[in-house]
């Protein structure tokens, strides 16, 4: 076959509805649960702390780690300023040139 067909297929085949993923939430569900949908999901909750500690083909993930909001900090040994976030402990200071713990500095306004 010609390859400008074969392009011109595949364009034309991922362009149709049939093709393309729709979001989440997008439709409704396609069967109610026999006892609603909250006690399915509490059902679910249940058994999947059940099985937390049973050997399973998959795991669930941790949390993530929450990221912080960039801030201001201060060097405890000399007292600079530094660009950090509110998660940040301790970095190498540029001015006294030594690893230090921060202290996160509050603004009035």
């Amino acid at each position: 076959m010609n390859e400008q067909f074969i392009k011109d297929l595949t364009k034309a085949v991922k362009k149709t509805p049939i093709n393309q993923e729709l979001p989440a939430g997008t439709t409704s569900r396609r069967y109610e649960p026999e006892c609603g949908v909250q006690k399915h999901n509490e059902r679910i909750h249940r058994e999947s702390a059940v099985a937390e500690g049973k050997n399973l083909p998959f795991s669930f993930r941790k949390p993530l780690k929450p990221m912080g909001r960039n801030t201001v900090v201060q060097c405890d040994n000399c007292g600079q300023y530094i660009s950090g976030t509110t998660v940040t402990v301790g970095v190498i200071c540029k001015n006294c040139g030594k690893f230090s713990t921060v202290s996160e500095v509050l603004f009035d306004g």
